[in-house]
């Protein structure tokens, strides 16, 4: 039994290639708000750490990945 929160993000920047914009991912929290999120080979897979880097004023989230030489960044949307 996992005890992983599951939500989806949205891939709202990729210079990198590995993510559709405008697409959403299945993502995990883990420890210290940090979220693992897969990408357009393995959408499910957890390959991939952002960390967050803005908390909004609706209650939305960004994140960003990091240790890449582009800019990733996914929204969580305000439930």
């Amino acid at each position: 039994m996992s005890d992983k929160q599951t939500m989806f993000v949205k891939c709202i920047k990729d210079t990198e290639g590995w993510w559709t914009e405008g697409e959403m991912y299945p993502a995990s929290v883990t420890g210290g708000g940090f979220i693992v999120v897969g990408d357009d080979d393995e959408p499910n897979g957890e390959g991939w750490s952002a960390s967050p880097v803005e908390y909004r004023d609706d209650g939305s989230i960004l994140y960003q990945l990091g240790g890449l030489d582009g800019e990733v960044i996914f929204e969580e949307c305000a439930a």
